[in-house]
């Protein structure tokens, strides 16, 4: 028997309003759309779909392959790759709309004597929670792996809505089996697909409690969920030992057995887990990198950690408005989602208890699990440190979409309650009078509500002309010579460098650096295989998806100031450190006070007191002291952690927005200008800085912004902006170049407005 989908209301197919309604929303995303990547992961997951690598662990093999056969599929586009996986983030996003829609249908058909209500409902709901801002952002530019999961988790509650009415049939063990499969392919995009778990178990439970009984079925689901998980198991090792130019973690295997044998991993904190025998996949698996703490040490009071879901609810449905505004607005679609849960919950219980669990889960539940530090904007008076590094609002894309179909479900019964009240009623259903159409037109106005989120959220979801991310990585390696290494702090100011390389191919001769993954065992074994001098007749770029050995300088398409020059290619590697040494170096070296450190004969680093510097530390300078004399060393000027950790302001030399590291202390020149360093910087090169900041630095649409969009890096990327040109400033009005050092500040002081805080 056919479902509800292939009824007809208004001429056409339910499935066919719910196409119609995905196609609108894709729409909406592709009008909104970022026009190139974008700051945080963005980057590392656009540039490892690109190449087939490995993003951080788990690796998320199903994005890589996903996203790479998207790139491949949207060719004939002639679309940026960027722009392709975009695309991709909010084609899941509709998709999932689709099932949603569908979803929201089968529940309303059960107490909906009127098909059209049910079909209002669906609509509503689905366009309330596609616009809630959290899962608009995340659909018009591709943040993250989230909008796939996002897909896996409706599909699965549709499949679960309709093993509803076919629980005891041939065709209901169909459907355990195809979500369990669903289930295990889902996880290897990322563990959020796993959210319906507990809502499903809680389900299974309270319809039909014998399924479990049925060995053959539970055997069969349990099998494909496995077949659905292979691809983590066998994509990412097999892969990592083709050594991708981005592989993280390294999880290369040395047999196929090992890959996919159940085992036990000791964690570095000696904790012993269940996974698989490679110890290097389940170090990937287990994401231990990370060493997040257990659930039982919090890294803030539950009520921080509660109130930042708060803040982040606050944020969905009018993010344009002041809080005070917003607040208001927030409370009428809390409100309206009550409403919805209620008008579900009389209606059809079976179903309820499915969505409550797992409206559960994906509150409550996922704050206790993802034991958060305070949030990024929460309580400005305690230390940085003890504040997540960026906005996580990311993490509930789930809850915010699916109480966004409850907003709707609220709203279509306070229309109908309207409707009942300002004229005649029809036929009566389940002891209940129906509103009549006229009636229903009446009150329709009340339906306008749908359209608050699209309207007070387009201003800051709007994504087009966004090319600040990537402009950003543009003007970053260009601050650096050919060749050169440049050492980073973290993801942020990495991840965009990394996309620039390996998507559009630009200034692939850098070696960049993340300070925080040098802590690793594999990373710096890969930066040495990868600067290694090339032999005779062997081409980096033949294959440019793994790696090779050191990557040429483009001559043809170099800028201003390396044009025309002869820039030969290093010697050798960043280091000559065997993978026997990498492994055994300290995690921590004591350097005691007055002893000097040799980098070069004439640098040496002394402290004043005995100093303590970590194992990413003890790399980084020996990077830098075997590479110094055959290529270029700089810092991000967004990594003082890097360079202080060895007090080497004194040897650093600006140049745009990256720090060159002298051998030995600079001397003043009529192009290198000791400075008082007010802004940070005693150092600069001011020819170099000068042509990259006004004649290559693409950033002058920055000018022309009112706002940063990403508010986690607003505070840091503007200012960096900003700093390059005060002290480019201060240098000029030594020279006495007093017009341009006049034009250096102003557009210093315009750029960091720009660092001002959005509305919170």
């Amino acid at each position: 028997m056919k479902g509800i989908e292939y009824e007809r209301i208004g001429g056409l197919r339910v499935w066919t309003w719910a196409l119609l309604m995905s196609v609108a929303i894709f729409g909406l995303y592709l009008l909104t759309l970022a026009p190139s990547t974008a700051f945080w992961d963005t980057s590392e997951y656009i540039a490892t779909a690109r190449i087939m690598g490995l993003p951080h662990p788990p690796g998320n093999p199903l994005f890589v392959l996903l996203g790479r056969f998207w790139i491949l599929a949207l060719g004939w586009t002639g679309l940026d790759v960027a722009v392709r996986i975009n695309v991709l983030s909010a084609a899941m996003s509709a998709a999932a709309a689709f099932f949603w829609f569908l979803t929201v249908m089968r529940i309303w058909a059960r107490f909906s004597p009127r098909r059209s209500i049910a079909l209002v409902a669906a609509a509503l709901g689905v366009l309330i929670g596609a616009t809630a801002f959290t899962v608009w952002t995340q659909s018009n530019v591709n943040e993250k792996v989230y909008t796939v999961s996002l897909l896996f988790v409706a599909l699965i509650s549709y499949l679960a809505m309709v093993w509803e009415d076919h629980s005891d049939t041939f065709r209901g063990n169909r459907l355990v089996i195809l979500v369990a499969f669903l289930l295990g392919l889902g996880a290897t995009n990322h563990q959020m697909s796993l959210m319906p778990i507990i809502a499903l178990g809680v389900f299974l439970l309270w319809r039909n409690w014998r399924t479990l009984l049925r060995w053959r079925l539970v055997t069969a689901a349990l099998a494909f969920a496995w077949v659905g998980f292979s691809v983590q198991l066998l994509f990412v090792p097999i892969r990592s030992a083709q050594n991708p130019i981005i592989d993280e973690a390294d999880p290369e295997c040395p047999s196929l057995a090992s890959m996919v044998m159940p085992g036990t991993y000791q964690t570095i904190q000696g904790a012993t887990k269940v996974s698989v025998q490679c110890d290097a996949l389940a170090a990937s698996l287990l994401r231990e990198q990370y060493q997040k703490p257990p659930l039982s040490s919090r890294q803030a009071p539950p009520k921080a950690q509660i109130a930042m879901y708060g803040q982040y609810f606050d944020w969905q449905w009018a993010r344009s408005l002041a809080p005070g505004g917003r607040m208001f607005v927030t409370l009428l679609f809390g409100i309206l989602g009550v409403i919805g849960l209620a008008k579900h919950q009389s209606g059809d219980r079976d179903s309820f208890v499915y969505f409550f669990t797992l409206l559960l889960t994906i509150t409550v539940v996922l704050v206790v699990y993802l034991n958060f530090k305070y949030g990024y904007s929460q309580y400005p008076r305690i230390p940085q440190l003890q504040h997540e590094v960026r906005e996580r609002d990311y993490f509930f894309v789930l809850s915010f979409n699916v109480w966004g179909l409850y907003a709707g479900m609220g709203l279509v019964t306070v229309w109908q309650w309207l409707a009942e009240r300002v004229g005649s009623t029809g036929e009566a259903a389940a002891g209940r009078a129906v509103p009549s159409l006229s009636a229903l037109r009446i009150a329709s106005p009340v339906l306008g509500l749908a359209l608050v989120p699209l309207l007070l959220n387009f201003s800051l979801a709007d994504r087009r002309g966004d090319y600040a991310a990537r402009d950003w990585a543009f003007n970053m390696l260009q601050s650096v010579e050919p060749y050169g290494v440049l050492f980073t702090n973290g993801d942020n100011d990495t991840f965009p460098l990394w996309y620039l390389q390996e998507v559009e191919g630009i200034r692939r001769d850098v070696t960049v650096i993340v300070h925080s993954y040098l802590g690793t065992k594999w990373y710096a074994k890969q930066l040495r295989d990868l600067t290694v001098p090339c032999p005779d007749g062997v081409d980096p770029l033949e294959d440019d998806t793994v790696v090779t050995c050191q990557r040429p300088f483009d001559t043809e398409n170099a800028v201003e100031p390396y044009q025309g020059q002869d820039f030969p290619a290093p010697t050798r590697a960043i280091t000559d450190l065997t993978d026997e040494q990498i492994d055994q170096l300290p995690p921590y070296q004591q350097l005691q006070a007055g002893v000097p450190v040799p980098i070069t004969e004439a640098l040496q680093i002394t402290f004043s007191t005995d100093h303590v510097v970590t194992h990413p530390d003890i790399l980084a300078i020996l990077i830098a002291r075997y590479s110094l004399g055959d290529r270029p060393v700089y810092f991000a000027t967004t990594a003082p952690p890097v360079y202080k950790a060895w007090n080497l302001d004194p040897y650093l030399m600006r140049q745009g927005l990256a720090l060159k590291l002298m051998d030995g202390e600079p001397e003043s020149t009529v192009n290198h200008v000791r400075l008082d360093g007010r802004y940070g910087s005693l150092w600069i090169d001011l020819e170099r800085t000068r042509a990259l900041l006004w004649d290559v630095f693409q950033l002058e649409y920055l000018l022309d912004w009112d706002l940063w969009p990403d508010p986690s890096t607003r505070a840091s990327i503007p200012a960096q902006y900003s700093l390059a040109h005060l002290v480019l400033g201060d240098a000029l009005t030594l020279r006495e170049e007093t017009e341009l050092a006049e034009s250096s500040y102003e557009r210093g002081e315009q750029l960091y407005r720009l660092t001002a805080r959005a509305i919170p």
